[in-house]
């Protein structure tokens, strides 16, 4: 039997009730290429899924995760996704630092448009997940 992978991914909600995603890089060597998901990545050895996520979420965005929760686990094709949530009513998404990706896709959480993506790994039912408990 083969053993979950654990990963970790972020809904981060900015000042304009946006939920902040990544789309993913146009790399055929990448798993879904130009694809939209959340920022986040593996846990490594002698990591938790809380330490993990902060660590990614500097490396990606430049960002300073602090007070964020836990909101629950969405195993995917052999990944253990642990997802976290961080509302922040001062980030101005536009003003973060990408450092992987092509570039910030901001979802609002008032008109969410989601057909209108093409989304990585189960980004979008962790997004549809998220939208059906606010």
């Amino acid at each position: 039997m083969n053993e979950l992978k654990d990963k970790t991914g972020l809904i981060l909600i900015d000042k304009n009730d946006n939920i902040v995603l990544q789309l993913r890089d146009n790399n055929l060597k990448i798993k879904y290429p130009n694809c939209v998901g959340t920022f986040g990545g593996a846990i490594e050895q002698g990591e938790s899924p809380e330490q993990a996520i902060i660590r990614e979420i500097k490396e990606e965005l430049d960002y300073n995760l602090k007070n964020f929760e836990f909101i629950g686990n969405f195993p995917f094709e052999g990944y253990n996704i642990f997802m976290f949530l961080k509302r922040d009513s001062n980030l101005e998404s536009s003003k973060l630092k990408i450092n992987e990706g092509q570039r910030v896709v901001l979802i609002n959480l008032n008109n969410p448009q989601l057909k209108n993506y093409t989304f990585a790994f189960n980004t979008k039912k962790i997004v549809e997940h998220y939208l059906s408990n606010i």
